[in-house]
């Protein structure tokens, strides 16, 4: 059980110039790293007690009000958005969170399967079952691996976030010039939400590591992703079919992908040509997306925080404040128009709540969970 924070003194600052510079009309002052905190470990000790299933470590894929029926585990996608949501709690405080955060990796070894057509990875659901394997799940679980590891430095962490990368390589061919398959059961579509995230997990087992072969898959990834699914405009279409024709629909999770790994090959190569790439694609979605007269996100939360990571990763290396603040008025507008009075999120984060919700996913609370403490450690240095 997490226990209960006590509420610090909380402090503000404005920024006035990077407001004006983000073209957000101010609705609060921006947050400190102990407000964020405490909002994530809020939602995060709301999530402990809503979703938690008997085995520890393993969470419900839903919580319905009311309901006292056995909940269905959670889709690896949940997984995936809850533990950065845990890596970021145990940096906040490691004494505290530290051990959860291993039993919830301990725990979804259950979703591990060593079948199918390519090398062993997180299957959608737990086992035993016949495979059913996702490329942007596996994606999502190992970037967390791999900050976890970095926090860690548990070696085991590695070694499962370097399987994935194997798996990864697996989901490639020649066919559209190259790219990876969206799903491994069904290769019908190369996927930006499959592509994008591959860069970034290349890149930072390139860091880790030194290498090459993960720097050299991240640029190929790269190119390709740019050649076949950027628009003129900077953003990213959702995939592409075995025939050449494009689902030209753009979700700020895509996008977002490809702004942080603009973000690490530039950390990496220092070559201006990312850091510039990345200040475009960020000012294009902060058109497409960022409502100017109250810093929402146009989005579903499952999509949107990833947006916000994105510009706080932007922000760490162009340090102007800007980025900073059009993710920080985003949490903002989150955590007081989206929140309802029993401590739960709606889905869209654009969109206020004004009665208790009945329904809540994993997906949803783990999504909000996850943007406020990573923001909370964007915001402490």
């Amino acid at each position: 059980m997490i226990r209960k924070n006590v509420f610090s003194k909380l402090y503000h600052c404005l920024l006035v110039a990077a407001v004006a510079f983000a073209g957000i009309t101010p609705v609060a002052d921006a947050q400190s790293s102990q407000e964020l905190r405490t909002w994530g470990l809020e939602s995060l000790q709301q999530i402990q007690t809503d979703f938690s299933l008997k085995q520890p470590g393993l969470y419900a894929d839903e919580w319905k009000a009311g309901s006292t029926i056995d909940r269905a585990p959670a889709f690896m996608w949940g997984c995936g958005v809850l533990l950065p949501a845990l890596v970021a709690a145990a940096k906040c405080d490691r004494v505290e969170f530290e051990p959860l955060l291993k039993t919830n990796i301990t725990a979804i070894d259950t979703y591990w399967n060593t079948g199918g057509s390519g090398a062993p990875a997180y299957d959608v659901l737990p086992g035993p079952k016949t495979p059913d394997r996702y490329y942007d799940d596996n994606e999502w679980v190992a970037l967390a691996l791999v900050d976890a590891y970095e926090l860690t430095r548990d070696k085991l962490l590695l070694h499962r976030a370097v399987d994935v990368y194997n798996f990864l390589v697996t989901g490639e061919d020649e066919k559209l010039g190259g790219g990876i398959y969206w799903r491994e059961n069904e290769k019908t579509s190369k996927n930006a939400c499959s592509n994008a995230p591959a860069i970034a997990l290349a890149a930072r087992l390139f860091q880790v590591t030194h290498d090459r072969k993960y720097s050299t898959s991240a640029l190929r990834w790269y190119k390709w992703t740019n050649a076949h699914l950027q628009d003129s405009d900077g953003l990213y279409w959702d995939n592409i079919r075995l025939d050449g024709s494009v689902e030209k629909t753009k979700w700020t999770y895509n996008t977002a992908l490809m702004l942080r790994s603009n973000c690490l090959l530039y950390s990496i190569s220092h070559e201006k040509r990312f850091l510039e790439e990345a200040r475009r694609i960020a000012e294009a979605a902060r058109k497409r997306w960022i409502y100017s007269e109250t810093g929402a996100i146009a989005d579903g939360g499952q999509f949107a925080h990833l947006l916000c990571e994105a510009y706080l990763a932007l922000d760490a290396i162009d340090k102007d404040g800007s980025w900073r603040t059009v993710a920080l008025h985003a949490l903002d507008f989150v955590r007081h128009k989206l929140r309802d009075t029993n401590g739960r999120y709606g889905d869209r984060w654009d969109k206020s709540i004004d009665s208790p919700l009945a329904r809540v996913s994993l997906l949803s609370q783990a999504s909000v969970a996850r943007a406020f403490l990573i923001a909370s450690v964007y915001t402490k240095h």
